[in-house]
Order: structure tokens, then sequence, then C-alpha cells
């Protein structure tokens, strides 16, 4: 189905952003949800292979629980632990193509086509080297605010233990200013998660090297005009992927106890998984589209059909 008048570029508010999301999954399904399967289908395959079934996890869980005499096997074993780290790091070297291959794919229905698989890829790995440049500069910048954060706290909460005895009202101003601080460090996490999807989608849509893909978005989300509505768009995103998280959780525990198949319940969980991040991931994308509409007006149109004309 070709998209035009429906998707036209303007400035949407918050629900609309979900409801153009929505819409634009719903008529593009099939191409999206197997953009993100690229990524998941591997991982399932990767954890068929090298994790053991959850199955018999539960089982000798129950086991240990109506036998407590019985020796408890090792929560996680070393290669269970190596099997999981294989799995993370492939998620982080790969998602970042994918989620940028969705945001290509969005490109191509602002601009009156299709979403394509092939064409969609192409795009984004033109631009392997500082797309990954890009995600190694927002991890360390993560890991640092992660860092001062831990440390911070660790500070603060030490000063309050020391000041209980001698001056117990300053130690609880100094505890309830960590709480705060805490929050605030928080919000800012999912700011900067929003920011590390835009600086993602620069690096591949606007040919951005990785340090001024970043300071792009930064800009365009730490602003007096965009910060309120960076802010509620970061607590939405947040809330749907704790609920994605719970809804394949939910199903696949449905589908340990009643299909009893692991490869069935890796494959439900998979699609089910796909589905939600598509959704997810089109949903940043049409926000970063909004954010560049509302700054950049018509840049934003010129992008899209260069962009398109490239892949």
């Amino acid at each position: 189905m070709v998209s035009t008048p429906a998707f036209a570029l303007r400035p949407l508010g918050i629900g609309e952003i979900f409801d153009r999301a929505v819409t634009l999954y719903v008529r593009n399904f099939v191409t999206f949800t197997l953009m993100v399967l690229t990524l998941l289908a591997p991982l399932a395959v990767v954890q068929y292979v090298l994790l053991p079934d959850r199955g018999e996890s539960l089982a000798q869980v129950i086991g240990q629980i109506e036998h407590p005499v019985k020796t408890p096997r090792a929560p996680v074993s070393n290669e269970e632990i190596v099997a999981l780290m294989v799995i993370f790091a492939i998620a982080v070297v790969f998602a970042p193509f994918v989620n940028n291959a969705v945001a290509v794919g969005v490109a191509h229905v602002y601009n009156g086509g299709e979403p394509q698989y092939g064409a969609s890829f192409a795009a984004v790995f033109r631009r392997w080297l500082p797309l990954l440049g890009t995600a190694i500069l927002n991890v360390s910048i993560l890991l640092g605010l992660y860092m001062l954060m831990v440390v911070g706290l660790i500070l603060l909460l030490t000063v309050g233990i020391l000041l209980v005895r001698p001056a117990l009202p300053l130690a609880v101003v100094v505890f309830a200013f960590a709480i705060v601080a805490l929050l605030a460090v928080l919000l800012l996490f999912l700011l900067l998660l929003i920011a590390y999807a835009f600086s993602m989608y620069s690096t591949s849509l606007e040919d951005a090297s990785p340090v001024h893909a970043i300071g792009l978005a930064y800009r365009r989300i730490f602003n007096r005009v965009e910060f309120k509505k960076a802010l509620l768009m970061a607590v939405a995103y947040i809330g749907l992927q704790i609920g994605v998280f719970l809804l394949s959780t939910t199903v696949a525990l449905l589908a340990t106890f009643v299909v009893k198949n692991y490869a069935v319940e890796l494959a439900v969980n998979t699609v089910v998984s796909a589905m939600m991040g598509a959704f997810l991931t089109i949903l940043l994308a049409v926000y970063y589209y909004d954010v560049r509409t509302r700054i950049e007006g018509l840049d934003l149109e010129t992008d899209l059909q260069r962009l398109t004309a490239a892949s």
C-alpha cells in the first residue's frame, strides 16, 4: 500500500505521534516486523542452542522446593554466563542497524512510498562504521553518567549516615536531597535514551559524524521548547518497554506450561517481542521526524528525498 497524504510532515502532539506510529505499523506490519526479526530470530537460535530449556529449569526449582534436602543446581552455570554474554554482544552490535533500518523504512513512507527491507538495510550498512562509533560514544556517556551517579549517591549517603547522631535534621535533609538527585538522574537517563536513538538516526539519515550526531540529538532535545515533550515521550516509552517485557514474559510462561516445548516457546516469544519492538522503534522514529519537522521544516523533506534516492 502506498502512503501519501495521511503521513504528511507536520508538527504532531504526543497523542498524534502514538496514533501515527500505530497506523504506520498496522499498514506495513510484515515489513517492519521482519526487520526486527532480522535480529531477534538469530538471538533466539543462539538462546536455543546455548541456554537450557526454561521448562527444565522451572522443574528443577519446583523440585528443590518439594525436596529441599537435594543438592540445588547452580542458578547460573559458567556456560550460561558465556551464552548470555554472546547474546548481549550480538544485540549491542546489531540492534542499532535494525533500529535505523526501521527509521529508514519510515522515511520511505513519509516520502510517499513503502518501507523496503533490502533498501532500508542497505542505506544503514552504508554508514556502518560511523554508526558503531556513535553507539560507542553514547554507551560511554551513559556509563560515565552511571558511575558519577553511583559515586555521588554513595557520598551523599555516607555524609547522611555520619550526620545522623550529631545533626539529625541535617542528615534528613541530605537523605532527601539524595532521593531527589536520584530521581533527577533517572529522568536524565530517560532523556539520554531518546537522545541515543536520535543520534543513531542522524548518523544514517543525515550522514552526520558520531560527535556531530550526538550534538544534534542533544540540541534537539535539551532546549526550552522541546524538553518537556521529550521527557513525557521518554516516560511513555519506558512505560511501554516495561509493558512489552511483562507481555513477552507472560507469553513465554504460558508457552512453557501449555505447549511444554522449548522451541515453540522461543518462537512465540520472539514473534511477540519483534512485534512490540517494531512498534516502539517506529514510535521513536516518528517522534524524531516530528522534532525535525518543527525545528527544521522543509529541510527534512530534502533529506528524505536524498535518502530515498541513495537507497
